[in-house]
């Protein structure tokens, strides 16, 4: 009698030790992708920081102007709507090694006085709020927002 019950203790110990650590093992998994996921996110928010607010020869247009292509977006706007899968790193340069990851950039106009509201594009507006959603096999694990103003 003794001998069963000590073995249904330790037994239910190991089972629960074997769930503690099939637990710490997604929460590592979990960690190590939003950790990727962030500095992903990072890579675009450096790259626009050091690009045009609007287009030096044609202010007013949305988007990259006729033959540009990534290495030559010269503006913030350029990259509204664009997708890189696999993604990006600052320097413009693909991450062939995160096959399963993509990030999608969205940008807009937005009013100086009311954050949260978008103005349409035509609109002179000197803020732009840009936003990066990075997704690791179709699942979002993280979105990262910014504020851009003119003159900065």
């Amino acid at each position: 009698m003794e001998t069963g019950l000590a073995t249904i203790i330790i037994g239910v110990g190991v089972s629960a030790l074997v769930q503690l650590l099939a637990k710490g093992t997604i929460s590592n998994l979990d960690g190590a992708d939003l950790t990727t996921a962030v500095n992903l996110a990072n890579s675009i928010h450096e790259l626009t920081y050091g690009l045009s607010f609007a287009d030096p020869v044609t202010p007013t247009h949305w988007g990259p102007e006729t033959g540009e292509v990534l290495a030559t977006y010269n503006d913030v706007d350029d990259f509204d709507g664009q997708v890189f899968s696999p993604p990006i790193d600052a320097r413009r340069q693909s991450l062939s090694n995160f096959t399963n990851w993509s990030q999608s950039v969205s940008v807009q106009k937005v009013d100086v006085n009311r954050l949260v509201t978008v103005v349409p594009n035509a609109t002179v507006m000197p803020t732009l709020r840009v936003t990066v959603t990075v997704q690791h096999l179709g699942q979002t694990v993280y979105a990262e927002t910014w504020l851009i103003t003119q003159g900065q």
